[in-house]
């Protein structure tokens, strides 16, 4: 129970770090090189400050406790004015520590306490070695701490010491040159993850343009790692197989086109010889609606052949298909919104929208045909006001041969392939089709062609 609790806060930790995490592998890079790199040197330089720092201050600390003693002896042992001149001047020049003297006491309320490191190492020097009542004061200003020492004679000794005297001057070199390195590692960091990430990306554009059926242009990553070389290796060898499987369907079924048509025409011939008759009318029917699957079934197979992707204008396409049902007089309204100049296949996208079109007046009266360009597809709409398809059965209806009307007679219903050929037409083009209810109470068809 309890590893199972500790998996569930882990998996839980994880979804919310992958929900507000950057969304690019470039930036996730980033983060996984950076972050190990500040705290290697957030860690260094506490190193190098709690333990050379406090050490060097420590000892420094320490060395001004015998520098005071030793002017305190000297005061002792020659209190005449002449030699106390001597040892201000020589303090002053030597020890770089700014000497006076004055009579009275050092200050009478409590030491405060020093967060700065040189405040406290000296303090702690001074109880430590010196033995006499003293008072720090670290707010003096001028880059100096104000040191004052009572003495027996009542004297008391004030001394200003600079700073310099209690840290280590390579402290500031020491920053910059942590900060100029990370400065040099970021930005090879960012230089190597640019250059390993640039083959991914290619490969990303090259699988995205297969997947709109665009051509592609062959490509090799000389650079980049082993596993993005074998994953562009694989993603050619990919491509290379269907366009084969695309060229083998496409040569067997020219070789089974031409070999079922032979035989038909020479039925037709046949049944032309032949007296009219109820019999022969019957036969002749039959090899209509042999002739008319037998092109239903070769569309299906020949799915986008060798045609090539282009610029073309989406419109046009659209004002072509309507023209061409209302020269049997139907009614198709035509409308589009925004840029309309798509990059696909011409001939295969008139055939997807043809198709859907005639399936719409199979069953209706009216269709309204409307293109609308977002910013990264087109979705095409075709509303019928037909009776329509039962929600359950819109996937259905995208099966090769799956017909609602369970007879096989094409006038009510064709041989079911219709929404099939537009559904693989739009998949090549890395769209696809759905459907739903028309606002004209019939079926809407939605194609969507990423753009």
């Amino acid at each position: 129970m309890i590893l199972g609790a500790i998996r569930d806060a882990f998996e839980r930790i994880a979804r919310l770090a992958d929900r507000h995490s950057p969304q690019t592998l470039f930036a996730r890079a980033l983060i996984i090189i950076v972050v190990p790199m500040l705290l290697l040197q957030a860690l260094s330089a506490w190193w190098f400050y709690s333990q050379r720092g406090d050490n060097v201050t420590n000892r420094l600390a320490i060395l001004l406790v015998r520098d005071l003693r030793l002017l305190i002896a000297l005061h002792a042992d020659f209190p005449d004015d002449a030699h106390r001149e001597w040892i201000l001047r020589r303090s002053a020049q030597d020890l770089l520590l700014f000497v006076s003297f004055r009579k009275g006491i050092i200050r009478p309320f409590k030491q405060p306490e020093y967060f700065d490191i040189a405040a406290r190492e000296v303090q702690g020097a001074l109880d430590a070695d010196l033995k006499r009542p003293f008072f720090i004061d670290n707010n003096v200003g001028g880059g100096q701490m104000l040191i004052e020492i009572q003495l027996n004679d009542g004297t008391v000794m004030d001394v200003l010491v600079p700073h310099v005297r209690l840290t280590f001057g390579s402290s500031f070199a020491y920053v910059i040159a942590q900060l100029g390195l990370a400065l040099v590692l970021f930005g090879l960091a960012i230089w190597f993850m640019h250059r390993e990430l640039v083959p991914i990306e290619h490969l990303g554009v090259a699988a995205d343009a297969l997947g709109k059926g665009r051509d592609i242009p062959d490509f090799a990553f000389s650079g980049g790692t082993r596993e993005v070389r074998n994953a562009a290796t694989a993603f050619h060898t990919m491509r290379i197989r269907l366009r084969r499987s695309i060229q083998q369907r496409t040569e067997m079924l020219a070789g089974v086109s031409h070999d079922l048509r032979t035989p038909l025409t020479r039925m037709k011939l046949s049944l032309a010889l032949l007296p009219d008759s109820p019999e022969s009318k019957e036969l002749g029917d039959d090899v209509v609606d042999m002739e008319r699957m037998i092109e239903g079934y070769l569309a299906f197979a020949r799915g986008e052949g060798d045609e090539e992707p282009g610029p073309v204008d989406l419109s046009e396409i659209l004002e072509d298909v309507a023209a061409g049902a209302r020269r049997n007089n139907a009614d198709v309204d035509v409308a589009w919104q925004g840029d309309m100049n798509v990059e696909l296949r011409e001939l295969a996208m008139k055939r997807c929208l043809t198709n859907l079109v005639s399936n719409a007046l199979r069953y209706g009266t009216k269709v309204r045909l409307n293109a609308v360009r977002g910013r990264t597809s087109v979705e095409i709409t075709i509303d019928d006001d037909g009776p329509g398809i039962p929600p359950d059965k819109y996937e259905d209806v995208f099966r090769p041969f799956f017909r609602l009307d369970e007879s096989r007679n094409v006038e009510t219903g064709g041989v079911g392939l219709g929404l099939t050929i537009a559904r693989d037409v739009a998949r090549s083009h890395g769209g696809d089709v759905a459907l739903d209810a028309s606002p004209l109470g019939g079926l809407r068809v939605i194609v969507r062609i990423p753009v």
